[in-house]
């Protein structure tokens, strides 16, 4: 199984800046130069259907990020296209109230439109999705501990977890991200990068049940911030 699949998506920041675009505080430019980073180009040909059908005046979020996995449904009207494709992808994105984008592996996007109300999304704050991972995490590390999990190659693992954490990090966000949101996705990459250290790099999967139940929270910490930014732009606007 693919970890960093479960615990990282590009669209996080894919998303962060079609709302910066969206709202006029990032240049075209810099969106498309951004979407090339990020492997999202494939929606810079879509760029002007985006603005024209998002409403940035509407009680939601003009893009919202919608991430599943193991266990855990897309946030999408169940049994309907888009919900069975983000099933598929593991992610999408939400436009305004009814659009859905849906990405492949091949880097294409389906484009959904839903006749019904989208479901409400959790709408928890950053401070609220921080303190669930910061939570999650130490419940983590004492189900860890009691486990009488041992290693000899703790610097190893405190290394790599500096290297990942740059890479979770790259190719950045827009300048007008408010630090909250910064704060919430670096807590997400860095528990995301332990994880991956320690079930990827060291092999070890001894430890695995009391890691996996990390991921629906380190997910649910990048949606809060992608809706926190995305409404913040909109205040500045």
């Amino acid at each position: 199984m693919d970890i960093r699949a479960e615990v990282w998506s590009p669209l996080q920041n894919t998303a962060v800046w079609l709302g910066a675009w969206l709202h006029g505080l990032e240049a075209t430019d810099n969106l498309v130069d951004a979407l090339a980073d990020l492997g999202s180009d494939g929606l810079v040909e879509v760029l002007g259907d985006i603005r024209r059908s998002v409403l940035l005046d509407a009680p939601s979020p003009a893009v919202r990020l919608i991430l599943a996995g193991p266990g855990e449904a897309p946030a999408l009207p169940a049994g309907g296209e888009a919900a069975r494709a983000a099933s598929r992808s593991g992610q999408a994105l939400v436009l305004g109230e009814t659009h859905v984008l849906v990405p492949d592996e091949e880097g294409c996007w389906e484009w959904f439109v839903e006749e019904e109300p989208l479901p409400a999304p959790a709408w928890l704050s950053p401070g609220e999705a921080d303190e669930l991972l910061t939570r999650a995490t130490n419940e983590a590390a004492r189900l860890v501990t009691a486990s009488g999990y041992r290693t000899d190659a703790l610097e190893a693992p405190r290394l790599t977890v500096g290297t990942l954490a740059d890479f979770y990090d790259t190719p950045g966000l827009p300048a007008a991200v408010p630090p909250r949101a910064a704060k919430l996705f670096a807590r997400a990459d860095r528990v995301a990068a332990i994880i991956e250290t320690v079930k990827t790099r060291m092999g070890d999967h001894s430890i695995d049940p009391h890691l996996l139940g990390l991921w629906r929270h380190i997910r649910a910490a990048r949606m809060a911030g992608v809706a926190y930014a995305v409404r913040e732009f909109g205040r500045l606007t």
